[in-house]
């Protein structure tokens, strides 16, 4: 077949398909599983099914994520690191931060994330009404994530806004410009605290690595703000989305709700199954480094193809009934934390926050209502399926904590 045969315009940053990913995944699946757009720059690939996007992902040699962009179009915020290297380098920066996030450190960070959940709902829960995304899904991620890299916990809107703002608008926005200049500025003060650092050292991620080694040699500075910037863009951004999503789902699914509610233990499972049915981080690209065949379509070396993993979790030959919510799915292989050597380092902390944030709010807003009509999905969901909004209402009820912080 020719290229225009397997021609798709597709284009994940249009209002269409913010509104509905799922039904052009679908559509694509069913007719052309790998297509060619020419929606942005010189064209590129897409790949929607599982087995299609799960080899790629795995096959680093010849999908790489080393040497530019990973969003499509491109417009690069800065490098991440070990998101933009290709192992060896990539496992080896993985190492340097790979203690933060073990089972043991995250079971000693739940009795903060806990507090920032409640004290977060203290904010909203006796006025009966809140915006779960404003309210709830921008500041806990936020604060967790200024804990985890040792920045005072006020600074969250500093790092969540502009983060949520790059993700959630189109290429040429200008809110989407402003956005990458704040984020500019966050590279900046990452750099000030480098600098800082190695003159005082703290308890914070730069100290750390300003002590790490990879490949036998200290880190330079640009390694130590790329790999920071990581940190921050991935304790934000997947979580952020999540919450929404998730909150939103359970008010039209009371059956689950109600289960949840009763039996809290299977929410942890629960939350597994939602990042599957809604992943938050829609795919990354790759880079094509020698020519090569998916789905009988021959590929370049020096294109590029974007790996949907969120269609790949809705792949009827991988997941049974794959639009439907089931708790019994076990394994449950989906890719909304990626695979292989570049599966999300954070996706322990993601869920045990996310546990903490459904069970607190099943607890203590147990009737939620979310107004449908206000709900609004983002400008783009090229990056992050997310809601922009998702007002609720619910009988008011009463602070845990006083406004001071001492408890009552």
């Amino acid at each position: 077949m020719t290229r225009q045969d397997v021609h798709y315009e597709f284009d994940h940053h249009t209002t269409e398909f913010a509104e509905n990913p799922w039904r052009i995944y679908r559509e694509l699946r069913e007719t052309c599983p790998v297509a060619h757009s020419t929606a942005y720059e010189d064209g590129f690939w897409v790949l929607t099914s599982y087995s299609d996007v799960r080899r790629c992902t795995v096959d680093t040699e010849t999908f790489s994520s080393d040497g530019g962009d990973l969003l499509i179009p491109s417009e690069n915020p800065g490098r991440l690191l070990p998101v933009q290297a290709d192992p060896p380098m990539a496992t080896a920066y993985r190492r340097l931060i790979n203690p933060l996030f073990t089972v043991s450190a995250v079971r000693a960070m739940e009795p903060a994330i806990r507090r920032h959940v409640d004290d977060t709902i203290d904010e909203f829960i006796e006025r009966g009404t809140a915006d779960l995304v404003t309210d709830l899904a921008l500041p806990v991620p936020g604060l967790v994530t200024m804990n985890l890299v040792g920045w005072p916990e006020r600074d969250w809107p500093e790092v969540v806004e502009p983060i949520r703002a790059f993700s959630t608008h189109r290429v040429g926005e200008p809110e989407r410009a402003a956005a990458g200049q704040r984020l500019a500025a966050l590279r900046g003060r990452v750099s000030e605290d480098i600098r800082r650092r190695r003159q005082a050292p703290g308890d914070d991620l730069v100290t750390r690595l300003l002590a790490a080694t990879v490949d036998g040699r200290p880190l330079d500075e640009d390694e130590i703000v790329d790999i920071t910037m990581m940190v921050l863009f991935g304790g934000v951004d997947t979580t952020v989305a999540a919450i929404g999503n998730m909150a939103l789902y359970l008010d039209s699914d009371r059956d689950l709700r109600a289960r949840l509610s009763a039996h809290p233990e299977l929410v942890p499972a629960a939350v597994d199954e939602l990042l599957r049915y809604e992943a938050p981080v829609q795919g990354f690209a790759r880079f094509v480094r020698a020519d090569t065949e998916i789905g009988g379509e021959r590929i370049r070396r020096g294109e590029k193809v974007l790996l949907a993993w969120a269609s790949a979790n809705r792949d009827p030959e991988a997941f049974p009934d794959p639009d439907t919510v089931r708790l019994d799915r076990s394994p449950n292989p989906h890719l909304s934390f990626g695979i292989g050597p570049h599966r999300c380092i954070g996706a322990t902390l993601a869920k045990a926050e996310l546990a903490i944030v459904l069970r607190r709010l099943l607890e203590r807003m147990p009737d939620y209502t979310v107004d449908r009509a206000r709900v609004r999905p983002t400008v783009s969901c090229g990056t992050t399926f997310a809601r922009a909004t998702v007002p609720v209402r619910f009988t008011p009820g009463s602070r845990l904590r006083a406004k001071g912080g001492d408890q009552e």
